[in-house]
């Protein structure tokens, strides 16, 4: 039996097939490459990072968003996660140390890429690390661009708003008012008395052997006190109100006005004795830390030698008038935690036309005033 002979393939037959096969592979990898390069020059990302996108299915996602830098350089490190993919979208990029560690922490506690850009283009390292290892705190961007936001004090604000329900103007204000602190700790020596807007209060003390050297008696027209002088400007002041008042049927007069370090001294002493110390507290300054002693606070009186109380018309016209003036009710009511005393309405305070203007409109008390005048 004859045995049939194989066929051989030719050469050409196989160059046939194989040689399209070659061509399709080089144009598909081509054509993969020159998809590659034009989303990378439409997007903005390098070549090998949109190979990433694809091989982690993100590319959609990423095409409808600008370029972020921090996404080009955390997508292939350790620090990716891509449950942020979004936030590495918005947040900036800063040559910082630690920086991918320390952005995915900051969205671990909650914060999210608009404040992580505020985070990081306002605040020291040494702040940011703060915020890491604490909770959460609400506001922060706004608390940060608060033009009285003292970043020395973040620490004291991330404590204080723990054991506080108060929103952030608040939370800053009472912090930069030393509220944080017991009354009388943290004290602070006052070195320029002489200001006229000197602050006095529980942690603000004037030196024992300062007496303001322009101190003039208050005219016996406008006096109901033993002795009663007050610095130049705030005695002028305080004769012009008294007299804008009297055209309104008003008649206020000057009770107590300066005290001396050693009055005041004794005058708290004797109300601790009468009253107990705990009532004293609220009413009483210590020696150092009174407004009397700057000689630009008096307490008012009517013509019938009472000191003015809320029911009086006296005390009406004082809160619409005062700040014209230079004057404001020093220790308000509701506001005694502020300022550390109780409601006072016969204690007045010169500052001068423009703060007094100032703090009327503002609403709040001097030390709140103060602590929001604090510039970065």
């Amino acid at each position: 039996m004859e045995r049939r002979r194989k066929k051989k393939i030719s050469t050409k037959k196989v160059l046939k097939i194989i040689i399209p096969l070659i061509i399709v592979i080089i144009l598909l990898i081509n054509t993969k490459n020159i998809i590659t390069l034009y989303q990378s020059k439409v997007t903005g990302y390098k070549f090998d990072t949109i190979n990433t996108f694809h091989e982690l299915d993100v590319y959609d996602n990423i095409k409808k968003h600008a370029y972020s830098s921090t996404l080009e350089k955390i997508i292939t490190t350790e620090y990716y996660n891509p449950l942020y993919l979004d936030s590495y979208l918005d947040i900036k990029y800063y040559e910082k140390e630690n920086y991918f560690d320390n952005i995915n922490k900051l969205l671990n506690i909650g914060y999210n890429a608009n404040e992580i850009n505020d985070i990081n283009s306002k605040l020291l390292d040494k702040s940011i690390n703060l915020l890491i290892s604490n909770d959460y705190l609400k506001d922060i961007s706004s608390i940060i661009n608060l033009e009285y936001f003292n970043e020395d004090n973040l620490e004291r604000y991330l404590t204080y708003n723990k054991n506080n329900e108060l929103d952030y103007v608040d939370l800053i204000t009472y912090v930069n008012a030393d509220l944080d602190h017991k009354y009388y700790t943290g004290v602070k020596d006052i070195t320029d008395p002489k200001d006229i807007l000197v602050l006095v209060n529980k942690y603000n003390k004037l030196p024992s052997t300062y007496e303001p050297d322009d101190l003039e008696a208050i005219s016996n027209k406008y006096n109901r006190g033993f002795n009663n002088k007050m610095r130049h400007d705030a005695k002028v002041a305080f004769e012009e109100m008294a007299e804008a008042a009297t055209k309104d049927n008003i008649y206020i007069y000057s009770g107590s006005a300066y005290r001396s370090y050693s009055y005041q001294a004794n005058l708290y002493n004797r109300y601790v004795a009468s009253n107990g110390f705990d009532d004293a507290e609220t009413f009483s300054a210590r020696a150092g830390y009174s407004e009397h002693q700057t000689g630009l606070a008096t307490d008012i009186m009517n013509a019938n030698y009472e000191y003015i109380s809320a029911n009086m018309k006296e005390y009406t016209w004082l809160l619409n008038n005062s700040y014209k003036y230079g004057f404001i009710l020093r220790y308000p009511k509701g506001k005694e935690k502020i300022t550390g005393y109780m409601y006072e309405e016969w204690h007045f305070r010169y500052l001068g036309k423009e703060t007094a203007e100032e703090v009327n409109k503002l609403g709040i008390t001097y030390d709140e005033y103060i602590a929001r005048s604090i510039k970065k």
